[in-house]
């Protein structure tokens, strides 16, 4: 089962914690790219997409593989614990927006999960890994069926058999995970309004991403939808 700890190494306003799995899963899903770290043996970095499995309703597990010779490949082999961090999507907010006074600030979310890496020696799992992560990111890119997605060929799954010892990949058990949804929760209904307002009046892709976010917590009239996580 994984836990939501009190004393995360990240700091989060009891506001803007988000406690659902599902909706975290789903945060995950939509921004997969995300940052590895880790200190054992040593602080290494490491930036990757992830492939986010469900083995159970309160269990997320995490699959991923970086180059073999990148020095995060020698801790995935000694079963390192890994953090991993998914920064989603952000935007500016500026006090113009609001409908009372207010200072500027930002509307993000930020996810970390922790567990420890355990490495995929079996080529065949590497593999199935590598076709389902091209799958979920061909499936992302297209969600309409109608439309052509890239699908693995023959040539492709050769090349594919070719890098495989070149790869390091690994899944991850998450023993831990601290999601931080900033949306607007202390701000007045009003000004939650204005926000998701202008956010949708705007052409920039990464303010109709958060505008879509603020309305799947917030009505007409800015207020928590009924049995919403906000206060």
């Amino acid at each position: 089962m994984v836990e939501q700890p009190n004393g995360a190494p990240v700091y989060v306003d009891p506001d803007y914690v988000e406690p659902d799995l599902d909706e975290v899963a789903r945060l995950i899903e939509a921004q997969p790219f995300a940052t590895l770290i880790t200190d054992e043996p040593e602080l290494r970095i490491a930036h990757v997409p992830v492939q986010l499995r469900r083995p159970a309703a309160d269990e997320l597990e995490i699959a991923a593989h970086v180059a073999g010779q990148d020095p995060f490949a020698e801790s995935i082999r000694l079963g390192a614990q890994v953090l991993v961090s998914v920064v989603g999507p952000s935007v500016y907010v500026t006090p113009s927006w609001y409908a009372s006074r207010g200072l500027p600030t930002y509307n993000f979310v930020a996810i970390e999960l922790r567990g420890r890496a355990v490495p995929l020696t079996d080529p065949e799992a590497v593999r199935a890994h590598l076709m389902r992560l091209v799958a979920d990111h061909e499936r992302g890119l297209h969600p309409d069926e109608s439309k052509a997605r890239w699908k693995v060929d023959d040539w492709a799954r050769d090349r594919t058999t070719e890098l495989l010892p070149e790869l390091q990949a690994f899944t991850m058990k998450v023993q831990t995970v601290t999601a931080k949804v900033k949306m607007g929760q202390n701000r007045t209904a009003g000004d939650r309004v204005g926000v998701m307002t202008a956010l949708q009046e705007s052409s920039r892709g990464d303010h109709q991403v958060v505008e879509e976010l603020m309305r799947a917590r917030y009505d007409g009239d800015g207020l928590p939808h009924s049995g919403g996580s906000d206060g």
